[in-house]
């Protein structure tokens, strides 16, 4: 029979891993996406998403940024000055998966040579809400088999 300390030890353990893994944070990605254009300059870098995006967020970049990116749908848009190379570093909210990207705004005749989106190692919050639940197991395991020193 498990004593009332360890099932309380085990309650405060969940609910505070638990407080990981707000419904805030499901569906948000974090990507990289980078270009090379060959004889031209490209002003645009078009993402298509498989269901409606909510918000989008851009830690870094080298590109100048015209304007915070534009979403519409199911659409992410970053307007910047025609550039031959560039990145931008972001977050996109959505419950779908990218499903398409591709540069626009192209020198008339250039085709790009390559464009590269790259998820960036965010953990989800559920596998952060295992890693806690699993950590308070272990620490409750280990209380209840820890011998006590005989006097």
């Amino acid at each position: 029979m498990m004593n009332r300390s360890v099932f309380m030890s085990l309650a405060a353990g969940l609910l505070a891993s638990l407080a990981f893994a707000s419904p805030s944070q499901a569906g948000t990605t974090s990507l990289a996406a980078t270009f090379t254009v060959t004889g031209g300059t490209a002003d645009d870098i078009e993402l298509l998403y498989t269901a409606p995006v909510t918000a989008v967020t851009v830690s870094s970049t080298d590109l100048a940024l015209a304007a915070p990116p534009y979403f519409s749908g199911s659409t992410v848009t970053f307007n910047f000055s025609p550039a031959t190379s560039g990145y931008v570093d972001f977050s996109v909210t959505s419950s779908g998966t990218l499903s398409a990207y591709f540069l626009t705004g192209l020198t008339p005749g250039v085709t790009a040579s390559g464009i590269t989106v790259a998820l960036a190692g965010v953990p989800e919050p559920t596998s952060i809400a295992l890693l806690g639940i699993g950590m308070t197991g272990f620490l409750a395991f280990r209380r209840l088999f820890k011998r006590t020193a005989v006097a």
